[in-house]
């Protein structure tokens, strides 16, 4: 085998252990939940950056399609806007969820497991939340218009990630919220939670030549998201896992065509979404022409 060829099988599964479990090690060793986060969200940005040039799946997508602009403009409204509207419904969860503990008489959160069996534990519930809004954005009409926004750029690369409408973000945003803060888990488990979205995120829209055989039936990047962003519809309404695909599997949403490494095209059918932000965040509430 060449070694561009190991480096395509390899690259993935040794940036989510290294930067995942040296994450959790971090937490162990005693440093601070935000510090690790942070630091280890610049780091898998600096990464798939770079990659992103030196194997691209596709070279034409480092190009800017006249969606650059929109897409850094929707940068910081994603990160604003989570960081206001999470920890606000977080608040009142964990309110209900002490009383709930108080109630059991017994904490609902596991604190006692090992710290990586928590963060693997969150990833499976958080997944849950998160599944059942992202094919309702698909399935209804109305919400469809909020993440038509999303699906628009006819290329993927990493600035993707946090291409989401306002609406699109409040939406997701208080259903992610939800079942940790009610369970009790810890600032040290979110913090990795959030540290695994960042990362996920990033592989997930990534122009980069990864190969992933058998984690195809766990993670919901590279390949398999990009048949999510495909023209089709019957290939574009599969894999809704925001990082992992433990869902998709067992509610038989999980797509992949062996026999390519994606779609032909991406994006949506006679699109009519414009090129302005501006104009992009009126769309929802004029219709879309796919409902």
């Amino acid at each position: 085998m060449k070694t561009r060829d190991v480096f395509s099988w390899s690259i993935f599964p040794v940036t989510v252990a290294v930067v995942l479990l040296g994450g959790v090690w971090a937490i162990d060793a005693g440093h601070a939940p935000s510090l690790v986060a942070g630091i280890g969200t610049f780091v898998s940005v600096a990464l798939v950056v770079t990659l992103e040039r030196i194997l691209p799946y596709r070279k034409e997508w480092n190009q800017s399609q006249g969606d650059q602009r929109a897409d850094l403009l929707y940068l910081p409204s994603y990160f604003g806007i989570n960081a206001l509207v999470q920890p606000v419904v977080a608040a009142g969860i964990v309110l209900g969820g002490a009383w709930l503990s108080n109630a059991l008489g017994m904490g609902l959160w596991p604190s006692e497991w090992p710290l990586l069996a928590q963060f693997l534990l969150a990833c499976i519930v958080v997944e849950f939340f998160d599944y059942w809004p992202h094919r309702w954005l698909h399935e209804v009409p109305f919400l469809w218009r909020f993440h038509a926004i999303h699906h628009n750029p006819k290329r993927l690369y990493w600035l993707n990630a946090t291409r989401a409408h306002f609406g699109e973000v409040v939406f997701r945003g208080i259903f992610n919220a939800v079942p940790l803060a009610l369970a009790g888990a810890s600032a040290e488990v979110l913090a990795l939670v959030g540290l695994a979205n960042s990362l996920l995120g990033l592989f997930q829209h990534a122009n980069i030549n990864f190969k992933m055989g058998p984690l195809t039936w766990i993670f919901s990047v590279g390949e398999m998201h990009r048949w999510h962003h495909s023209l089709k519809i019957s290939e574009a309404n599969h894999n809704y896992g925001s990082n992992f695909l433990f869902w998709d599997v067992v509610f038989g949403t999980r797509f992949r065509d062996a026999e390519k490494s994606g779609p032909e095209q991406l994006g949506i059918e006679d699109d009519t979404i414009p090129a302005s932000w501006r104009a992009q965040l009126w769309v929802p509430f004029k219709g879309h022409k796919n409902d």
